[in-house]
């Protein structure tokens, strides 16, 4: 019985195009329209037949491949395998991609567990991984040569906001981690950054903390320029006023030498009170400049940083910080995009996992006369 199409792919629909016809020519093999042994019409024909492209078509044939429903002979073409050679399941394959220095280095305070829950989580769901760093302008045609099933793309960039768009415009199946847009369609998952700052900011306040500076060295990062926004946001709102002075900010961290840049700034201007590190690294870099010169936390500037690892609590004193859950932004990107492939559907929608403010001794009450303190009268 030759092989029948009973409609040709919908492009309007939020299945995505090769699924439609992979599914179709699975259905064609169970119902008995193609047998055992049977050559699959040829990819010029099978175009005309669903109404789409060669790439489309190339995909759904691979994937029904590597699953078992067909088998390919070289110089001969391709053929419906015998059903016992047909695994029950498929294994899927997932790249993931970034373009940032730093990611692939597996003892990261923050890429590190990032990967490890991606890693845990599709070993779980028995699913490949192809780790790829690149220019973010090549994601599109790594995926179309990769033959993955499905993208996580690492912690992309404010600017790299066109690139997902870019990928969602053709169809291609990806969840971002660690950023949130303001298009909250985008398929991502990230953190609440005002909700963290606020956590922060009232945790100062409470202890009279009025003079409150701020460093973030990365604005790049769309987490990054969020904490920003969110400082800015509610001091005024508080009605504080943010002295531009305690205010150090650089759109990326390697272009600069951090811990020479947090030093040069606070031996420049009369110390704030408190200071907010936008990350674990700037914050550490605030802690080991004050320490160098003499100035002692908290009583004469409380610190309180963004990002909380296992040595924060061990810092001399120990690292008030506003903690957030990056090894389950990890597994919640793989169940994302997994689920959305099970549904044959592209994902879509932000999730925005909650902080916790975890208060230790690097933060104190303010007491009148520290504000203004000058970094060149405190003690050595």
């Amino acid at each position: 019985m030759p092989l029948r199409v009973r409609k040709k792919v919908e492009r309007g629909s939020s299945k995505l195009i090769y699924l439609q016809v992979k599914e179709a020519l699975r259905a064609s093999i169970e119902r008995g329209e193609l047998k055992q042994g049977e050559p699959l019409p040829g990819r010029v024909k099978l175009c005309e037949m669903f109404g789409t492209n060669r790439l489309t078509v190339d995909r759904a044939i691979r994937e029904l491949v590597r699953e078992g429903w067909l088998v390919t002979v070289k110089g001969k073409g391709t053929f419906v395998s015998h059903p016992n050679s047909r695994p029950s399941t498929a294994i899927m394959t997932f790249a993931v991609v970034w373009s940032q220095r730093g990611i692939s280095e597996q003892q990261n305070i923050y890429w590190g567990p990032l990967i490890r829950g991606i890693a845990q989580t599709t070993s779980e769901l028995g699913i490949q991984l192809q780790f790829r760093e690149m220019n973010p302008a090549f994601y599109l045609d790594f995926f179309r040569e990769s033959r993955a099933d499905g993208m996580i793309v690492l912690a992309p960039t404010v600017e790299d906001e066109i690139v997902l768009h870019e990928l969602r415009k053709h169809r291609v199946p990806f969840v971002a981690t660690s950023s949130v847009y303001e298009d909250k369609s985008l398929p991502c998952v990230g953190i609440d950054n005002f909700s963290g700052v606020k956590q922060a900011l009232e945790h100062l306040w409470s202890l009279g903390h009025r003079k409150i500076g701020f460093v973030d060295l990365d604005l790049r990062q769309t987490d990054h320029q969020q904490r920003w926004d969110a400082f800015r946001q509610l001091m005024g709102e508080a009605g504080y006023t943010i002295d531009p002075r305690w205010a150090l900010l650089y759109p990326d961290r390697w272009c600069i030498d951090r811990d020479k840049f947090v030093r040069r700034w606070l031996e420049s201007t009369p110390l704030p009170t408190a200071i907010f590190g936008a990350d674990y690294e700037m914050t550490l870099a605030i802690f080991k400049a004050l320490k160098e010169l003499g100035v002692k936390i908290p009583d004469q500037v409380s610190l309180v940083g963004f990002d909380d690892p296992p040595m924060a609590a061990f810092l001399e004193p120990p690292l008030t910080a506003v903690r957030q859950p990056v090894e389950e932004i990890g597994r919640k990107a793989v169940r994302k995009l997994y689920d959305a492939l099970q549904r044959g559907v592209i994902p879509e929608g932000t999730d925005v996992l909650t902080t916790e403010l975890i208060v230790r001794a690097s933060t104190a009450p303010c007491s009148q006369d520290r504000a203004g303190v000058d970094i060149q009268r405190s003690e050595r």
